[in-house]
């Protein structure tokens, strides 16, 4: 998980571990930490915020990610629901997009549809 915000982070890392079905398994505050981890650890998914300090965001993150690590399953979770933020993230491979305004029940079945290879949108944002 790679989110800027470190309450995000370990809130995320609570609700997704609950149960059997996700393990959080490491968490970066951004791009540059987040890249090192994704190599050291190969996970099957992260998660990532549209907006990460240090000149690099989510969406420029997922398209090197994707890139590097084809099999990787790369959602977005953002605070924007402009439809530009859902384009973008589309174009550079993330199988979702979901807002943090959503319930975790939506970040958990964008999850589990990205792993089926099914894209997850949310769903208020329109006509992207």
């Amino acid at each position: 998980m790679i989110d800027d915000h470190l309450l995000v982070r370990q809130g995320l890392e609570r609700l997704l571990n609950v149960g059997d079905e996700f393990v959080v398994c490491e968490e970066a505050g951004n791009a540059t930490e987040g890249m090192e981890l994704v190599r050291e650890l190969r996970p099957d998914a992260v998660i990532v915020d549209v907006g990460l300090p240090g000149g690099e965001d989510g969406i420029a993150l997922t398209e090197k990610l994707v890139m590097e690590f084809p099999d990787v399953v790369v959602l977005i979770l953002s605070a924007h629901d402009e439809p530009e933020y859902m384009r973008r993230a589309a174009e550079a491979g993330a199988m979702g997009y979901v807002l943090k305004s959503d319930a975790a029940d939506t970040l958990r079945m964008a999850l589990r549809n990205a792993f089926k290879g099914k894209r997850t949108f949310s769903d208020e944002i329109e006509n992207f």
